[in-house]
């Protein structure tokens, strides 16, 4: 049957074959010889009926026809006449789309269906047009055109002529939408706009293929409007989110149409309405969402032509002109404005999208020697014309503080595809507003105490404002926070950015704000907290659930594989609060969980605390005068293990072991003793800035290996501190602590410069806030002189650094990389040092739990002055009762002691100068007074270890304070008690 059937078709192709052969053969017998009407339509009946479908065996035949059609006024309204006619258009199209054709050939045919496209016979030229267009006319143009030879020539301007002349043909309004340049159903015009955008202007290099004139009259006639309604109606069969079109072939793919579009559009823009702005926004949008983001890296995908079109998209000039533009009509097209800056900051390189967004910031209208917009202004508008009053930020703030029972509901809503074209204005709003703190010290974050028009405020937004802001954002990232991360990879609606990406970059501005918070309140009290009261005691059991589960998959993949940040998610979400925005959590609640978390790895590592326990202790034997060598000698070796207990015997200064039995006492002051040394900026380890307070050397002499050793064995000392809660007496700078924390810098790094260089940090405010010529006022470049020991060195802080001068639109990369060397890169391999012994006894996450001035408290107490009411309160008494005499005077002497004295005072009873940061309820044990004998002559003596005053009983509250003064400030060894 089958081989019946194959026989079957073979004979029907041989006879087809033939058929047209003979067609063929009658075609060149009386082709010469045409002699009237009725014999050119019998010519023209063989030229397109000896054609075959599939080959161009007889297409020289056709090509023959159609020059000889082109010299004869062929034109005809009979119905057979047209339906032939047609047909011949067809088969010439089709010919010309193959691009296979000599090139006599195919200049005959191009040539036919310009004589067609440029008659003049009313409804019969519609017809025929219409037909070549159904049989997709442009591609068939752009192959011809393409196939040109290079140097500009004739057919080259009649080829552009052509792409325009059914656009003439068939003007507008347009009605509806071909979705292919073949739709059957399509009217004339929709055809038309349908295979010029899909054909034409994704020819690469289209206008460098033009002669000049040719260049002129394509722009001149180019229908503006509708190309562009064009692309945003082929914008709607694409989504965003998945990258998937629901068309065929989608030209909004072709990088090719966004580099025409761009030299031919944007040159209109300066004469544009609002609607028409908000329109080419709308299609710049939806082009540079389409394309892949490798398409804007280099050159690579296109050519150097095609990538130096594009790259005028991110033009200073012509990102000015539609800042200028959408100003003027900002209700129609300032929401595009804003949705275009936002595809910028997804497509093109991070280098370029950082550029864009501090060129937005500064503003577009300044002059170097002019007075300029004010820094911010944008965001500010951003805020109060656009987000603050929008559905999607309403929605976001409406849960208030009880956010646990509404996270869930309000992820749900804020997906929604109905936020779609209000999402770009937060996520843009969060972009400036992140990168203005960047620069904003904090006598700029803060008003004025008198503004005045020669002093306005620096920040954009108010206080009042920034509450507001960040409740709307502490609500949304902790929704994202608490769900299942699972969702991380879907879109936020009507952008590339996926939920992920929003939310680390919420974060960081949520985080930005609190740290500013957190050094000098603007919010109400509890604004941060989201967590009610009644719910704390179960979510510190389950975050310590948590955590102990992770430390027990972590320890499973320790020699398997490192646990990546989506299976973290997973499992833990109130443990990614904590680390990421753990300030909505009060601080004592915290801090417990601090406890816990060191509880449980002492747990799990099975020590025990037990003075008499059998478990190892290690034992170090330290010499008075050499307390930071001994330390060293004997305790490096640890490494981790020093989380186990240790006991210390000291030999005072004639080499004798101090009495006494190491119950933790001895080993406080031995960690105050070689936090003292260590700490001491002549030995060249640690500077210290104008308010005293330490950060690593940044010398060449510091990150020597035998140094580097050093602040690896500090950072495990400070470390063991922090595990067994013993408080130190050192403050480190501002922008260190910082780094304990894991924030390199991206907080708020012109800020955290003031707590490391006070005339740096003064003069980059003034550089970024000078309205007059940067570059020759203050004649600067991207390098940093380097002084050591009276040698200078230059070091560029980027490559070709010494060749790039500062400008007005470079300033704020110069004082990003500024900051950046003198906070990070300068001390980077000190800082490694440092907390890679810190981090040998406390799990870097545990301290994300916290911020910089939590982190202070918990390392060194609280500054506050110590109260002596709350002392008193939860003091104990052995052989003495409370309104004893004796215990009287006591108070009344310490009332009497400056703050200094106080703190010497608690160093002497409990090794430590600052109080517990949570009051002296925290001591364990509990501060004691016991009755020491009836002598007043004897000196008040102290058990550091048990946190014990051994208080004679004075006749007087002047001999109290005599005796205390003096024994405070002896400074004797453990022998003293």
């Amino acid at each position: 049957m089958a081989a019946t059937r194959l026989q079957s078709f073979y004979r029907a192709h041989l006879t087809s074959r033939a058929w047209r052969l003979a067609l063929a053969q009658e075609f060149d017998e009386m082709f010469p010889n045409i002699a009237d009407h009725d014999s050119w339509i019998h010519v023209t009946r063989l030229a397109v009926f000896c054609q075959s479908p599939n080959t161009l065996e007889h297409v020289s035949r056709l090509a023959a026809w159609a020059h000889m059609a082109v010299q004869t006024d062929v034109w005809s309204d009979s119905a057979s006449w047209k339906t032939l006619f047609l047909m011949a258009l067809r088969l010439s199209i089709r010919a010309l789309s193959s691009g296979m054709l000599q090139h006599d050939d195919a200049h005959a045919l191009f040539m036919l269906v310009v004589h067609t496209l440029a008659g003049d016979h009313g409804e019969l030229q519609c017809f025929l047009v219409y037909g070549m267009l159904k049989e997709n006319l442009y591609h068939a143009l752009r192959v011809h055109f393409v196939g040109l030879r290079k140097e500009a020539t004739p057919e080259q301007t009649v080829c552009v002529d052509a792409f325009l002349q059914p656009l003439r043909l068939f003007p507008g309004p347009t009605h509806g939408f071909a979705e292919v340049p073949t739709d059957p159903h399509a009217s004339p015009r929709a055809l038309c706009l349908s295979g010029f955008t899909e054909e034409i202007l994704s020819i690469p290099n289209l206008l460098q293929s033009m002669p000049i004139s040719a260049v002129t009259q394509f722009s001149a006639s180019l229908p503006v409007d509708d190309v562009l309604q064009q692309v945003c109606t082929l914008g709607t069969y694409y989504d965003v989110s998945s990258g998937d079109s629901s068309l065929p072939t989608n030209p909004i793919h072709c990088p090719y149409l966004l580099a025409n579009l761009l030299p031919l559009v944007s040159i209109r823009v300066k004469s544009m309405g609002g609607r028409q702005l908000a329109q080419y926004l709308e299609a710049l949008t939806i082009l540079q969402n389409a394309l892949d983001r490798s398409i804007f890296a280099d050159q690579s995908s296109t050519n150097a032509r095609a990538f130096s079109q594009l790259s005028t998209l991110v033009s200073h000039g012509h990102l000015c002109s539609i800042f200028v533009a959408s100003k003027k009509y900002a209700v129609t097209s300032r929401p595009a404005f804003f949705s275009f800056l936002v595809a910028i900051t997804q497509a093109w390189p991070s280098h370029v999208a950082e550029d864009v967004l501090m060129t937005v910031l500064y503003g577009f209208e300044a002059q170097p020697s002019s007075a300029s917009v004010p820094f911010g202004a944008v965001a500010r508008e951003l805020w109060r014309g656009w987000v603050r009053s929008s559905s999607l930020a309403r929605t976001i703030s409406a849960p208030g503080h009880d956010m646990v029972y509404y996270a869930e509901e309000l992820r749900k809503q804020i997906i929604s595809p109905t936020f779609a074209t209000e999402w770009p204005m937060l996520l843009l709003l969060c972009m400036l507003y992140g990168r203005c703190l960047l620069t904003l010290g904090d006598d700029e974050f803060y008003p004025p105490r008198l503004p005045s028009s020669s002093n306005p405020p620096k920040n954009p937004l108010t206080l009042d404002e920034l509450v507001d802001f960040s409740a709307i954002l502490r609500n949304m990232v902790f929704s994202l926070f608490w769900t299942d991360a699972s969702i991380f990879d879907l879109h936020v609606p009507g952008t590339r950015l996926t939920l992920g990406e929003t939310q680390r970059m919420a974060t960081r501005l949520l985080r930005q704000l609190h740290t500013r918070d957190s050094r000098r309140s603007f919010v109400p009290r509890g604004h941060w907290h989201l967590l009610r009261q009644q719910d704390l005691a179960s979510f510190i059991k389950a975050v310590v659930l948590e955590e102990r589960d992770l430390s027990r998959v972590g320890n499973e993949l320790t020699h398997q594989s490192i646990m990546s940040e989506r299976t973290r998610a997973f499992m833990t979400p109130r443990l990614q609060v904590l680390e990421q925005i753990p300030f909505v959590i009060p601080f004592e609640v915290r801090v417990e969980i601090f406890r816990q978390f060191v509880r449980n790895d002492v747990e799990r590592l099975g020590i025990s605390r037990d003075l008499f326990s059998p478990f190892q202790r290690h034992r170090a034997t330290i010499r008075r005068d050499h307390i930071a060598e001994d330390g060293m000698a004997q305790l490096y070796a640890l490494g981790p293990r020093l989380k186990e207990p240790l006991e210390i015997v000291f030999i005072d200064a004639w080499g004798q072991p101090e009495a006494g039995i190491d119950g933790g006492g001895v080993f406080k002051e031995f960690l105050t003793s070689i936090v003292h040394e260590v700490f001491n900026t002549d030995r060249g380890l640690w500077c210290t800035n104008d308010r005293h307070e330490l950060y690593p050397s940044p010398y060449s002499y510091a990150q020597a290996e035998e140094q580097l050793v050093w602040y690896t064995f500090i950072g495990r000392i400070l470390g063991k501190a922090l595990y067994e809660g013993i408080l130190v007496d050192v403050k480190f700078a501002g922008f260190f602590l910082n780094k304990w924390l894991g924030l390199q810098g991206y907080v708020d790094e012109l800020a955290s410069l003031e707590s490391l260089d006070k005339d740096l940090y003064r003069g980059l405010i003034a550089l970024k806030n000078y309205n007059g010529d940067v570059e020759n006022d203050f004649s600067l470049n991207f390098t940093v002189s380097k002084d050591e020991f009276g040698e200078q060195t230059v070091l560029e802080l980027i490559p070709g650094g010494s060749e790039i001068p500062v400008t007005r639109e470079n300033r704020l990369s110069y004082i990003y990389h500024m900051t950046r060397y003198r906070l990070t890169v300068q001390i980077e391999a000190q800082c490694r040092a440092f907390f890679s012994g810190l981090s040998d006894l406390i799990d870097p996450r545990w301290l994300k739990l916290l911020n910089r001035e939590e982190l202070r408290i918990l390392l060194c107490g609280t500054e506050s002055p110590i109260d002596l009411d709350d002392l008193r309160h939860h003091t104990v008494y052995g052989g003495y009762h409370e309104k004893d005499v004796a215990v009287q005077y006591f108070w009344e002497a310490l009332a009497m002691l400056d703050q200094p004295s106080l703190k010497a005072f608690l160093r002497f009873v409990t090794s430590s100068p600052n109080p517990p940061l949570l009051g002296f309820g925290e001591l364990n044990p509990k501060f004691a007074i016991r009755h020491a004998g009836d002598d007043p002559t004897r000196l008040p003596t102290a058990s550091t270890c048990v946190n014990l005053l051994k208080l004679p009983a004075y006749l007087s509250r002047e001999q109290c304070l005599e005796k205390l003064k003096y024994a405070i400030h002896a400074e004797a060894g453990f022998d003293l008690s």
